[in-house]
């Protein structure tokens, strides 16, 4: 009797754990979410905008395997018709966070992939791996905080991310 009270407020304790740790993977996404968000309506309102356009086609997203992804369509007056834009990388491999006129990710050598469908009359598909996940996240300025609440958010998902530089 003993022994199976102790099996049930085991499997009561890592669930809680589980819990915990899924709504802090929530609170990353809900986060990136927001940004991307706000990045697409105040692009045009940029005195930096240069012409490159994003339109989200699939928002921040985190699968089975803990994998963080994301595809967006860009334009920009540099090229002729348009990109679609997919990355992927595992959570776990996630090393830092930063700001570089841009916001970026920063991981283990090779943990990115970067999808890349071009069509400026023909279809081009071209796949690179790498260590940097840009975030496509770059109007706002002195938005330092954002920096260390996607680091928070990180760490209380269980996952050690550093906050590095933070460059408008």
């Amino acid at each position: 009797m003993q022994n199976k009270l102790k099996q049930i407020l085991l499997f009561i304790f890592l669930s809680g754990i589980w819990n915990i740790a899924f709504s802090q993977e929530k609170e990353i996404l809900k986060i990136l979410n927001r940004e991307l968000k706000k990045e697409v309506k105040n692009q045009f309102k940029s005195s930096n905008f240069n012409g490159d356009t994003i339109r989200i086609v699939e928002g921040f997203s985190i699968d089975t395997h803990k994998n963080l992804s994301f595809q967006i369509k860009k334009t920009s007056p540099y090229f002729t018709g348009y990109q679609t834009i997919k990355q992927k990388v595992s959570l776990a491999k996630i090393l830092k966070v930063g700001k570089d006129i841009q916001i970026i990710l920063e991981t283990e050598k090779d943990a990115v992939t970067t999808e890349y469908l071009s069509s400026d009359g023909d279809l081009r598909e071209e796949t690179i791996k790498g260590s940097l996940f840009f975030l496509y996240l770059s109007n706002e300025k002195q938005n330092d905080d954002l920096g260390i609440e996607l680091q928070e958010a990180f760490q209380k998902a269980g996952f050690q991310v550093s906050k590095d530089y933070w460059y408008d």
